[in-house]
């Protein structure tokens, strides 16, 4: 499950975050905060946001006490980002639901279109958290799924690498109208590098 939205602008890294290079621009990616709960929290209010998302029996929205206590799980891996030279994060990049036993988890992102933004930045940021989530957790597959009208995430997952691997008909409510879900995995070899293309080839 996945929101993009859209802006522009430029960036800075804040103590203790991680500079990636993005094309011909930069941002920087770290560990949720105290102070990000709240905006996390606020984003997954916003019915422009939450439309997009699903957290299991039709839920769509998450109180602080559940993003803390997210964030404190070992069972998700959560990033903020945003552009170098602005302190507020503009997304949130998310591998869910970590089953290490059988080596998968879920990738969910989201972009607050009222911040800045910059060129590559939520590409780099989910392929910089993705290619974590590969190496420290050890996981093998990574599941994610996007509702069949969001044309913005769908392009981005599969810029990413991520192969459609089915359709999840009439099961999504938007402004009272049924949506499906595309369906879509990805393995190591399939995770495109910082350019676009796949690590294993072209």
């Amino acid at each position: 499950m996945s929101s993009e939205g859209q802006a522009q602008t430029e960036a800075h890294q804040t103590e203790g975050s991680r500079q990636t290079g993005g094309g011909s621009s930069s941002c920087w990616l770290r560990e949720p905060e105290s102070n990000d709960v709240n905006d996390i929290a606020a984003w997954l209010a916003d019915p422009d946001i939450n439309q997009w998302f699903d957290f299991a029996q039709g839920r769509q929205t998450l109180p602080v006490l559940a993003v803390q206590l997210m964030i404190q799980s070992g069972r998700h891996r959560l990033r903020v980002f945003g552009c170098a030279g602005e302190e507020a994060a503009s997304g949130l990049v998310v591998v869910s639901d970590l089953a290490h036993a059988f080596g998968t988890g879920s990738f969910w992102v989201l972009r607050d279109s009222r911040r800045p933004a910059c060129r590559n930045m939520t590409f780099v940021a989910s392929t910089t958290l993705l290619r974590e989530a590969f190496a420290t957790d050890q996981l093998h597959c990574i599941t994610a799924w996007a509702v069949d009208c969001n044309v913005r995430s769908r392009r981005l997952l599969e810029r990413i690498g991520f192969r459609l691997i089915g359709l999840q008909r009439d099961c999504h409510v938007l402004h009272g109208s049924r949506f499906g879900r595309v369906l879509y995995d990805l393995l190591p070899v399939d995770l495109a590098n910082d350019s676009g293309s796949p690590v294993g080839g072209a």
